[in-house]
Order: C-alpha cells, then sequence, then structure tokens
C-alpha cells in the first residue's frame, strides 16, 4: 500500500477525499447548522462584487459548480470534498517545492489529514474552508518564485500574485498569511530578490486582482463596518481569554497529527519530542515563516488590539504544521514508522466510515435538533402549496440564511434575499418589480410549539404597507425513515405576499 502511494500521493488524496465525502453524508443529512453554506449560496445566485461581511471568490466557485451541479445535500458536500482535496494537493505541492524529501511530504500530508480542520471541520464550506485549499498553493507560488532559477520565475510570481490576490478575495483575514512573505523577502539572504522583476511582477498581478475591490470596498461601506467591528470592545479579561486560547488552537485542532508525530518520529522524554518537533527547521527558514507566521501575525493584531480573536480563524493557519514538524523528525524513526503510518490508511478509512454510523446513530436517538430539522421538506411544502394554488410564479424569498436554505432546495427557481425586497443592500442587485411579484416571508422553524407569532405579525404588517395581499400558512413535518427513528416535528410558518 505504501509503495503504491509513495509513487502516487495524488491517488491517496482522491481515495481519502472520497472516504470522508461518504463519511460526511453518512453522518451529516443537513447543511451545517450555523447556515454558512446557506450564506454562501445566497451570495453565489449574483456575481456579487463584495458583501456585508466577506469578499466573494468562493460564492463565484458555488456558483459555477451549481451551474452544472444539483442543488442537493450531497452535491454541496462533494463540492466541500474537491476543496478538500484541492488543500491536501496544494499542500503535497508545497512540500516538493520546499525540497523535502518524498516520504516527509506523504507522512506529512497523511497526518495532517487527521487534524480536525481536515476531518471534521472542512465539511463547513465557508470562508475558513476556502482559505484551507488556497493558501498552500499560494505559499507554492511564492516558494516557487523565489527559489526558481529560470525563465518559469516569471509566471511563478504572476501566479503568485493572482493566488495572493484570490486569497484575498476568499477573506479578508488571509493578510495574515501574505504579509509575512512579504516580510520574508527582506531578510538578509533574500534582499536580492528586489533588484530583479520578480516582486514587481507578483505585486502588479496582485493590484490588478485585487483594485477592482479595493474600488468597490470605497464605495461600500457594509464590509468595512463589519471589519471594524472584529476589532470588538470587550473587556481586557476576556480579551485575554481569546488570545490564550489561540495560542492553544494548534493542540486542539491538530491534537492526532501532533500525538502521533510525538510517538512515532521522535524519541526521548515528553518535554524532549515537544522541543524537536517544535524546533526551527535547519536550513529552512521559509518553512518556518510558513508554519509559524500566520498565527504568529494574528496573535500580533489581537496583542495590539486592532482584532477581536475568534478561534475559527486558526482553521486553515496549518497548511504547513506538518511538514514542519515531519521536517524535525528522527530521519530513522521517519524510515522506520512513515510508511507504517500511510499503510494505517487501510484501517482509519473504515473507522472512519464506521465513526460517521455510530455517529449517525447517537445523533438520530438522542433527538439532536439538527440532525432532524427537515430542511429539504420544509422547502418543498413551502413552494408547492404556493404552486398548486396559484398561476404566478413565486420570484422571492426572504429573508438571510433561512431565505437561502428555501432557495437552495426549492424544486422551482426562486431567489432568496438577505432583506424584504424593498430595503436591499447596497451590494445587492435591485429588484425594480418586486411589487408586482409573489414572494415568500420565511420565519425561523423550529420544534412543534415554537412561538413566531411577532415574524408572522410583522410580515403581514410590511404586505399591508406596501398594498400587497398576505396569507399565513404553518407547516408541521417530521422527517421520516430509516435514519430518522424518532418522530420530531419542526414547525415552519411562512407569509406568502404577492400583488393584488
Amino acid at each position: 500500500m505504501f509503495k503504491t502511494f509513495s509513487s502516487r500521493p495524488a491517488l491517496f488524496v482522491v481515495i481519502h477525499c472520497f472516504v470522508w465525502w461518504i463519511m460526511i453524508l453518512v453522518a451529516k443529512p443537513n447543511l451545517d447548522r450555523y447556515g454558512d453554506m446557506a450564506e454562501v449560496y445566497a451570495w453565489s445566485q449574483h456575481w456579487l462584487a463584495g458583501s456585508s461581511k466577506h469578499p466573494q471568490f468562493l460564492p463565484w466557485m458555488a456558483k459555477i459548480w451549481f451551474l452544472v451541479a444539483p442543488k442537493t445535500v450531497a452535491s454541496i458536500y462533494l463540492l466541500s470534498a474537491v476543496n478538500l482535496a484541492v488543500a491536501m494537493l496544494g499542500i503535497l505541492a508545497l512540500g516538493r517545492a520546499l525540497r523535502l524529501g518524498d516520504l516527509h511530504v506523504l507522512v506529512a500530508l497523511a497526518l495532517g489529514a487527521l487534524a480536525f480542520p481536515y476531518l471534521t471541520l472542512a465539511d463547513k464550506l465557508n470562508m475558513n474552508a476556502i482559505c484551507l485549499s488556497i493558501w498552500p498553493w499560494t505559499a507554492w507560488a511564492f516558494v516557487k518564485a523565489t527559489s526558481e532559477r529560470s525563465e518559469r520565475r516569471m509566471l511563478h510570481a504572476a501566479l503568485f500574485g493572482l493566488l495572493a490576490g484570490l486569497s484575498m478575495l476568499s477573506k479578508y483575514y488571509s493578510i495574515v498569511l501574505i504579509l509575512p512573505l512579504f516580510a520574508f523577502t527582506f531578510l538578509s539572504n533574500q534582499r536580492r530578490i528586489w533588484r530583479t522583476a520578480t516582486p514587481w511582477v507578483a505585486i502588479a498581478v496582485y493590484l490588478a486582482v485585487t483594485t477592482p475591490h479595493i474600488l468597490w470596498l470605497l464605495a461600500h461601506q457594509d464590509a468595512i463596518t463589519y471589519a471594524r467591528e472584529q476589532a470588538g470592545d470587550d473587556p481586557a479579561g476576556k480579551r485575554l481569554y481569546y488570545i490564550a486560547k489561540f495560542i492553544t488552537a494548534p493542540l486542539f485542532y491538530w491534537p492526532i497529527p501532533f500525538i502521533l508525530a510525538g510517538l512515532f518520529l521522535v524519541k526521548g522524554s515528553f518535554l524532549s519530542r515537544c522541543a524537536q518537533l517544535a524546533r526551527l527547521p535547519r536550513d529552512n527558514a521559509l518553512l518556518g515563516v510558513l508554519a509559524l507566521g500566520p498565527w504568529l501575525l494574528t496573535l500580533f493584531f489581537a496583542v495590539v488590539g486592532l482584532v477581536e480573536l475568534s478561534t475559527p480563524w486558526a482553521i486553515p493557519i496549518g497548511f504547513a504544521f506538518m511538514l514542519y514538524g515531519i521536517a524535525n523528525a528522527d530521519p530513522q524513526l521517519l524510515q522506520k514508522n512513515g510508511p507504517k503510518i500511510i499503510a494505517a490508511f487501510r484501517f482509519i478509512w473504515p473507522i472512519m466510515l464506521v465513526g460517521s454510523v455510530i455517529a449517525a446513530t447517537m445523533d438520530a436517538y438522542s433527538d439532536n435538533v439538527n440532525y432532524y430539522r427537515p430542511e429539504q421538506e420544509q422547502a418543498v411544502a413551502a413552494v408547492e402549496h404556493w404552486n398548486t394554488r396559484h398561476d404566478m410564479p413565486l420570484s422571492w424569498v426572504s429573508s438571510g440564511n433561512l431565505a437561502a436554505m428555501i432557495a437552495f432546495f426549492s424544486p422551482t427557481p426562486i431567489e432568496a434575499l438577505p432583506t424584504p425586497p424593498d430595503a436591499l443592500p447596497s451590494y445587492y442587485p435591485e429588484r425594480a418589480n418586486w411589487r408586482n411579484e409573489a414572494g415568500i416571508i420565511a420565519c425561523p422553524g423550529e420544534v412543534e410549539g415554537s412561538d413566531a407569532s411577532d415574524c408572522i405579525r410583522e410580515a403581514k404588517a410590511w404586505a399591508s404597507l406596501h398594498g400587497l395581499q398576505s396569507e399565513e400558512v404553518t407547516f408541521t413535518i417530521a422527517r421520516t425513515g430509516i435514519r430518522f427513528p424518532r418522530k420530531l416535528p419542526f414547525q415552519m410558518p411562512v407569509v406568502y405576499v404577492w400583488p393584488r
């Protein structure tokens, strides 16, 4: 098994991501509970230049995906699996660009696949997840641009400028990757690069990619306001708590690979093993910058008060952690145990699948609300109820992530709006003809017996204010089938509105 993957590591990535996709489909019958994936879909309905929160590279990719793929749970999780595969192939390419040994890179890739950002968190396709895939390739292009001594250096410089720009268009937080790389070029043994065309080509391409968005930001303050809010105004004690939590993030996001590396790839006492894995790799300062730069710069921004830390920001920072750690492995232990770690995936992959069945069973018999929430069934019921009674098609549904969920699962095309159509934000295209269209105002769906009277009353008042007819309907739906042994009914009130 090791011989097969050592000669074809991309095959390892493909098999792992396929098994991972099946694992996620078994364990999770719904989209993520935070609504991030529905939000990405909502943004993907148009080629938006920006939003009130994030830049739009991921929604652009999602839009392209759904031009050819169906809007289903399996499809969107397959997109997550593709994103994971791109991330792992990026780590593979980065390790090779850093001239690390083939065994080193494959073991680092395998251990990294067991870190939570790649194992259990990559399914939620949001702005952290897209950084998982684009950051390694951005780093790869930088390494190639600063190490190649041929005509291809200019190509890689342009690729770095492009990928750095796309990183910023994925999440503004990507600055913590780009700034350390920029600083690296000013080290004494790297400054010579500024006497070549390489950095100037990269900067020119980067500006060409990001300038349109920068100009858009200057004209739309929503995203800037959201970014300012990230600084927060929490008391010092709470800020210190978040900083301490982020400092330890590598330990609770990457415990499995660090434990395995400590047990099988270094020797000595517990403290000496930790010290060996953590030391700066010899003759590879750039690897240290890639592994530690984003983490340390994020902490610096928090200490000086520029941001209020959010632990999920640590999800993409560890793309080079395992390359860094395995660079410090004992060569003899790496040769002895490295192939065994790779071969262990013949057992790890079945464990992943069995674990997903266990997780789904536990959720099914514990009345887990997020597991039982009938997202697709509610959306289909709301749309088909209207379609069987009216000739006028539904054109829109509001507001927010709930509307996006209905639009995603709707059997007929319907646009999810971030707000009611009379108050759309500046970043979103206007709906000039909304008074002559039929739409849905959706109220939060909860377990049977919940009260949504305020939402319903506000929706009907909005319709009356704008001279529209309205009708309130509450759907009560429970999921059924072998995956859902308990009956857990959910209510979803909606208010249909249409012209008189």
